[in-house]
């Protein structure tokens, strides 16, 4: 960790978060029990709105974007995307920086109870008419023997309808949400974490834009003894749970 105090809080996540949410105590005990449990979490408004509206304007007047697909057996996808850190506009690789430095990894290793330590996947997404990705779980390894432990997805679409398409929806609970802005998406990488993304209309009117990716680390077994009723129990007004 870097020995400089304030270039660590420059860097941290927890800097950036809305403090109404993850400044409360007891709403982090329930977002890390719903973790735990493999629930999905979608939390609006999820980061400071200066944060948010400046990556926002990073991604939304980026147009370098890269076509990415696949159509191998039984999985499909389409969609457009940064992954490259080496075309990274600024904004977005200090927004790289923050979501993979040691003081982030540890924040959402305490809230997830995964091990978050390896190298952090990252990368922006542009999904255009047509863009889609067929249902997976997100289950693979992410190189040196660490995967995928911790899914994250930053919504940045604006005035987006729901009758535009490109929802997640998540199998588990048959769950479709559509991207709002700036509601991060959570969930625990396992193989009960099948989800897609529904194909975008021809009669989109928004950019349905993202920053999404993975915290990784090493193989380990989530468990959890939190009671499933005291879990429906609990509720927020920006906090829905699938």
């Amino acid at each position: 960790m870097n020995e400089d105090p304030l270039r660590d809080v420059l860097f941290s996540i927890e800097s950036y978060l809305n403090p109404q949410i993850f400044g409360d105590a007891e709403l982090l005990t329930q977002i890390r029990n719903h973790l735990a449990n493999e629930k999905l979490v979608s939390i609006r408004q999820a980061l400071k709105e200066t944060f948010a509206e400046r990556l926002f304007k990073c991604i939304d007047e980026f147009s370098d974007w890269k076509v990415y697909e696949d159509y191998s057996e039984h999985f499909h996808y389409h969609h457009h995307n940064i992954y490259d850190d080496k075309s990274f506009p600024p904004d977005l690789l200090w927004c790289n920086q923050i979501f993979d430095s040691d003081l982030t990894k540890n924040f959402i290793q305490r809230l997830s109870g995964r091990n978050c330590m390896g190298k952090t996947v990252f990368s922006a997404s542009l999904y255009l008419p047509g863009d889609h990705s067929l249902p997976h779980t997100d289950l693979v390894s992410a190189g040196q023997k660490e995967y995928r432990q911790v899914a994250f997805v930053w919504h940045l679409t604006k005035n987006w309808q729901h009758n535009w398409g490109g929802d997640l929806f998540w199998c588990p609970t048959n769950r479709y949400l559509t991207p709002t802005f700036n509601t991060l998406l959570l969930f625990t990488v396992g193989k009960n974490s099948l989800h897609f993304v529904t194909p975008v209309s021809p009669y989109a009117q928004s950019k349905r834009l993202a920053i999404s990716g993975w915290w990784t680390g090493k193989p380990q077994v989530p468990h959890s003894n939190t009671d499933r009723d005291e879990l429906r129990r609990t509720s927020h007004p920006l906090i829905e749970i699938s």
